[in-house]
């Protein structure tokens, strides 16, 4: 019998809910082995967020692959069961075993034909996309909340605590702890004190953290450091940062204003200018896209000033731990190079069709999975709504009492929030999954012309969305395009788009 491992993965608590359990996943999995005369010798299984890093299964599983080369095959529920990235995609890829795509009725392998490949690579693209796009959709809610003034963290510094409030979870002052942080910044305004000498001032008059979980002291340290970000963190004034930008919080300030500036004024004695330096970062076109191809590290960016006042910047190996030869670039170089590389990923138009089949069939396989979680969803919402209906009717009339109406409202309309937030989610994304299949569409068509026209900001997000793991090398810029790109440019260098000869990507 042919070897073959079983893969399943559960990335969230919605697919639990929705029937995409680990058990319903083996049972589906080891049904099709059977029924296809595979012998199964190991099952893994991943139970964590689809964006977390690490999935422990998965790297069991191709550490198994790498020493067991008598197992050639690998049987997963659906492409977004397997790859998470196209990190995953690119090592499944070179351990050279034939993937088996159970509800899709597909296997991908060595032998599988570039038209195959490139129509799978798509599908692992709108994969990402989707669940970059509902982790998208929880940033901007969580970007709604600071720029509502909620400090949308779920841990809050000492003195302070969370609890709800008019129906939203907000910080409130910490009544047990609220003593020790606004002596800190009493004393230390004063000019008196030293960090070191500060604590021993405030174990000297017996102040400690305390918990209400352990009902009594913490066994946790003031140390200068701690001391430090107590002070710098403007939250005890009334205000927070959050993904480096200063917010106006709504919650109630500590201190005042006047004695934040003043022990400001004396930390800043010692390290000026520490809070601006942090969180003012310079964004640079081309940054966190290369690695140096001589010694494999990061290439950096940096902004000179010349005599004259002109300013230019560069690009350079960072060189840490090598004695890497490579000499930096200038930005314009680079950019000169990106426009002649994309000159050469130009589609013919006869070949947009075979790009929008890859396209028609990834949609189709979403229609099969993410619009009936939404649908079902909405017909939990109208079955609640009619609950809701029967029930003010049975208030009105007298059949219930106050106390289980309120209740029963109480769930019906929390469970109605929840399915408004969850199919809201799953319809923005949607909207995020057609605008990337737009995109891939029209970047095919028009990559060249769409940088030549961009600003610096969408230069980087076009070049982000197109390649992946490219170098600088003796001041050459040499790109690796990502999937499904890499098919594309391939196809774009011969004339051969309409047959299957497999290409070998770089």
């Amino acid at each position: 019998m042919k070897k073959a491992i079983i893969y399943v993965r559960v990335s969230s608590k919605e697919q639990k809910q929705e029937g995409y359990s680990i058990p319903a996943q083996k049972r589906l999995l080891r049904e099709y082995a059977r029924a296809n005369g595979f012998k199964v010798v190991r099952e893994f299984e991943d139970n964590e967020t689809a964006k977390q890093a690490g999935r422990s299964g998965f790297g069991k599983m191709i550490e198994y692959l790498k020493h067991s080369k008598s197992v050639q095959a690998i049987l997963v529920e659906k492409t977004d069961r397997l790859y998470r990235n196209f990190k995953d995609y690119v090592t499944i890829d070179e351990l050279k075993v034939t993937v088996f795509l159970v509800k899709e009725n597909e296997k991908i392998g060595e032998d599988a034909s570039s038209h195959q490949k490139f129509m799978h690579g798509i599908k692992v693209l709108m994969a990402k996309n989707f669940i970059d796009n509902l982790s998208e959709e929880t940033r901007k809610g969580l970007k709604q909340k600071a720029d509502s003034g909620i400090y949308p963290c779920s841990r809050v510094p000492l003195g302070y605590k969370l609890e709800k409030k008019d129906g939203k979870i907000m910080p409130v002052i910490d009544e047990e702890n609220k003593e020790i942080v606004m002596r800190i910044f009493e004393y230390y305004a004063t000019g008196l004190y030293s960090l070191d000498s500060l604590i021993q001032k405030i174990k000297e008059e017996g102040l400690f953290i305390t918990s209400s979980l352990t009902r009594g002291m913490v066994a946790k340290k003031l140390t200068r450091s701690v001391v430090q970000r107590i002070l710098r963190n403007p939250f005890y004034c009334g205000e927070f940062l959050w993904n480096g930008k200063l917010y106006k919080g709504i919650h109630t300030p500590l201190i005042n204003n006047d004695l934040w500036n003043k022990a400001q004024e004396q930390l800043d004695r010692h390290r000026q200018g520490e809070l601006s330096s942090k969180y003012n970062v310079i964004q640079f076109t081309f940054k966190g896209l290369f690695t140096c191809g001589e010694c494999g590290r990061t290439i950096t960016a940096e902004r000179k000033i010349k005599p004259s006042g002109k300013e230019y910047v560069y690009y350079r190996c960072t060189k840490f731990g090598t004695q890497c030869s490579q000499k930096p670039v200038n930005e314009k170089n680079i950019d000169k190079q990106i426009i002649e590389i994309l000159g050469n990923l130009e589609v013919p138009q006869n070949a947009i069709s075979y790009i929008t089949e890859g396209l028609k069939q990834s949609l189709y396989l979403k229609r099969d999975t993410e619009d009936k979680i939404r649908e079902k969803s909405e017909m939990e919402k109208r079955k609640l709504q009619k609950r809701l209906d029967a029930l003010y009717e049975d208030k009105l009339d007298n059949n219930i009492s106050q106390e289980f109406y309120d209740h029963k409202f109480e769930e019906y309309s929390n469970r109605v929030e929840e399915l408004d937030d969850k199919i809201s989610r799953y319809t923005k994304a949607d909207l995020g999954y057609y605008d990337l299949g737009s995109k891939v569409l029209e970047l095919a068509k028009n990559a060249y012309s769409l940088y030549k026209k961009a600003n610096s900001e969408e230069k980087r997000e076009l070049l982000g969305f197109l390649l992946s793991d490219s170098v600088i090398k003796d001041g050459k810029v040499l790109v690796s395009y990502k999937k499904p790109f890499n098919k594309i440019y391939q196809r774009a260098q011969c004339s051969d788009w309409g047959g299957y000869r497999d290409l070998n990507p770089r």
